[in-house]
């Protein structure tokens, strides 16, 4: 038993210390050499705020929307749909994060040349979150069929299921053979 606390406490002392090493916040990339797209590049630093501000409207709309869906599953008592849509909320709340973070380092650097970078990411996450939404209600039924799913239609062929109008192949003689029955002796 001694053996055993002696050889433990060297592991645990080592997973804490790596827990704690992997946990460690991943310091920002500054001076994005990301190149500015034409349209970006015609931005002025307040054009792209209010285009930042009006996106943050549209993923708090996605967000309230998906929260929308989910009520409407939970009416609908679908688990299949509830499940689906909340797997998308989940990955909502994801993305909503990743703009948001985005979001307020583009405010930080708004009068910098790092602004073409970090307002791409913006509007990355928020076209992400978008994705999502619809996603989400593609799960409900009411939006677009995601491309790579299709309607499949099912034929099956004309057997009756009714065990009491004989044999739905004919009058075939199966000769099934009668059960052996278990004996000590054999």
């Amino acid at each position: 038993m001694k053996r055993l606390k002696k050889s433990a406490l060297p592991a645990i002392v080592a997973m804490l210390i790596g827990s704690q090493l992997y946990a460690q916040p991943v310091e920002p990339v500054s001076g994005e050499a990301l190149a500015p797209t034409k349209a970006q590049a015609q931005m002025s630093s307040a054009e792209m705020k209010e285009r930042g501000t009006a996106l943050s409207a549209q993923v708090r709309v996605d967000g309230q929307r998906v929260q929308h869906l989910q009520t409407v599953a939970r009416q609908q008592k679908d688990i299949i749909k509830l499940s689906c849509v909340n797997d998308k909320f989940v990955k909502l709340k994801a993305e909503t994060n990743i703009f948001d973070s985005a979001h307020v380092e583009f405010t930080a650097v708004s009068d910098t040349n790092e602004r073409f970078g970090v307002f791409a990411r913006v509007e990355k996450a928020a076209e992400a979150t978008h994705k999502v939404r619809e996603e989400a209600e593609a799960c409900v039924g009411e939006g677009e069929i995601v491309p790579g799913e299709s309607e499949n239609t099912v034929t099956a062929p004309e057997i009756p299921d009714d065990p009491t109008t004989g044999m739905p192949f004919g009058d075939i003689d199966v000769g099934v053979e009668p059960p052996g029955y278990a004996s000590p002796y054999n």
